[in-house]
């Protein structure tokens, strides 16, 4: 079994170096407000993002690539009100509706028609290589580096999901959710992906671990 290389993995991107901003997709804020509103009803939903310094998104949810702050300050909050256990299954579930938006968003029906008759594995590569390619959309300035083997194992550099965050246990839910709804809906439906190694407790980067 292939392992990530730690030192190509934690090597800074760009943005890192030159302290750039990144930008992510408005699903890492609206996906997350439709679960709580769901799960815990409107005046919860209110406090929280008043909480976060969001309450400008309570009178209509983002449309519009977002700043990773923000999307940071929301799932620090959520950690902080609801507790990491709750926190953790509002991010894995948004993170399951972020990939369904993605798909109906950005993969046509014929698409994704072809890629079903593709072989596993050439759609494996296909779909990591859009997490590098694009990784702005649930990584914001930070950076995927995925390393073939069984199991996969996809590398997340300066995630800002977790900046400044301290964690006894990986706490990057909405990334894990998203990327196995993903690997669920285009390659195998028993796919699964674990976070193995988290910046919040102190590892280097962010290791997710994937098993089709």
């Amino acid at each position: 079994m292939h392992t990530p290389d730690l030192a190509t993995v934690a090597s800074p991107p760009i943005g890192a170096v030159t302290g750039q901003v990144g930008r992510m997709c408005p699903s890492a804020v609206s996906q997350v407000a439709a679960v709580l509103d769901e799960r815990v009803g409107e005046a919860p939903v209110r406090r929280l993002f008043e909480a976060a310094g969001l309450s400008r998104y309570l009178a209509g949810a983002p449309t519009t690539p977002v700043d990773e702050r923000e999307v940071a300050a929301l799932h620090r909050t959520l950690r902080r009100q609801l507790g990491p256990d709750c926190a953790r299954a509002v991010a894995r579930a948004a993170g399951r509706r972020t990939a369904d938006r993605l798909l109906a968003r950005h993969l046509p029906e014929p698409l994704r028609r072809l890629l079903a008759h593709l072989p596993r594995p050439l759609v494996a590569r296909l779909l990591l290589l859009s997490f590098e390619r694009d990784h702005w959309r649930l990584a914001g300035s930070g950076a995927f580096v995925a390393v073939y083997g069984r199991p996969i194992r996809l590398g997340l550099t300066n995630n800002p999901l977790c900046p400044d965050e301290h964690s006894k246990a990986p706490a990057c839910d909405f990334v894990a959710g998203t990327v196995e709804q993903l690997c669920r809906s285009l390659i195998t439906p028993r796919s699964s992906v674990s976070e193995i190694a988290c910046k919040a407790c102190g590892a280097p980067a962010c290791i997710f671990e994937i098993e089709l």
